[in-house]
């Protein structure tokens, strides 16, 4: 097994059929309100063939769907991927994969005009995130955006992320930058925010590439 698979597994064990999905449903207004940074950056990307990561049980993607011109799901869990093809089976053009958890494959080169990733990054470490970024390059097609929802947490590396606040993942916005310039993505915004009572734990960061 390669080092990024058992990152993967490390990280995607808490999420396989949890009740944090179910939970997660009373709070869209805080990725879709009108004001929110998450709903200003989305209303940028062009949704032509979009792409949601860690799409879960299909609640953002529910809104994201009637908009798109192609809308693929891509998630780690074939549970979710079972729960989204359900739930969103009126929407002819939209795809759902399971998918390896540190790239986009089978998502063909230059075929995206968008990507978006809401609540789940946060969890991903940061060997994960530096793989999607360099991947993201790949699956965009030139001028494309990628909104990226990250943590911006600098965690101790020498207990579990899931007993940091949260269950943030080690990550910060200038770590992240790192990456996506090593990626040859341009930071088009980067946005620290609060989440919860907990201040500046989040980062909401808009690329180009």
């Amino acid at each position: 097994m390669s080092d990024l698979a058992k990152s993967v597994q490390i990280v995607a064990q808490a999420w396989k059929e949890s009740s944090y999905y179910a939970t997660a449903e009373r709070y869209l207004d805080v990725f879709w309100g009108e004001g929110t940074v998450f709903k200003r950056l989305f209303d940028r990307l062009d949704l032509q063939a979009v792409l949601e990561l860690a799409c879960g049980h299909g609640r953002h993607a529910e809104r994201v769907a009637p908009l798109a011109g192609h809308l693929t799901l891509m998630d780690v869990h074939e549970e979710n991927i079972a729960v989204c093809r359900t739930r969103l089976a009126r929407f002819p053009d939209v795809k759902c994969h399971v998918n390896n958890g540190y790239d986009f494959r089978p998502v063909p080169d230059r075929s995206l005009t968008a990507i978006f990733c809401y609540d789940a990054m946060v969890h991903f470490s940061p060997d994960l995130v530096e793989s999607y970024l360099h991947d993201t390059v790949r699956v965009l097609r030139p001028g494309g955006l990628a909104l990226y929802h990250h943590s911006n947490y600098p965690a101790p590396l020498d207990r579990p992320y899931g007993e940091n606040p949260h269950a943030r993942n080690h990550m910060t916005q200038a770590l992240f930058r790192e990456y996506a310039s090593a990626a040859g993505l341009r930071i088009v915004e980067s946005q620290v925010i609060d989440w919860g009572y907990d201040p500046s734990l989040d980062c909401v960061t808009l690329l180009a590439a």
